[in-house]
């Protein structure tokens, strides 16, 4: 039976419908702690609040790529580029959630 779906997944690329966000694989930023991870209602793009030795806090956002599922290439969390840089943590929360557009009933991770 494994046999014939590696087979149907080679030969004919069906390698079904994409992966959700994956909430288990967590962050690793160098040099960098990860303070929390906010995401956003569809769960398909997340802000990770981090801080450094400094105590500078940053808010990093990535988007949960599934553009490459059909050609077999998986699905990733993928940067969105550019990292906000804030003094407090409450700033950092509040500049993510713009980021992500929640309000501030949403949850943390």
């Amino acid at each position: 039976m494994r046999m014939r779906g590696f087979l149907r997944r080679f030969f004919l690329g069906d390698f079904g419908p994409p992966p959700p966000p994956d909430l288990s694989q967590q962050p690793s930023i160098a040099g960098q702690s990860v303070d929390e991870i906010l995401y956003s209602e569809s769960k398909s793009e997340r802000a990770i609040i981090t801080h450094d030795t400094s105590g500078i806090h940053r808010i990093h956002v990535q988007f949960w790529d599934s553009s490459d599922w059909k050609a077999g290439q998986g699905a990733f969390w993928y940067d969105g580029g550019g990292g906000t840089l804030t003094d407090t943590i409450e700033q950092a929360r509040k500049l993510a959630r713009e980021r992500l557009h929640l309000t501030k009933h949403e949850e943390v991770a």
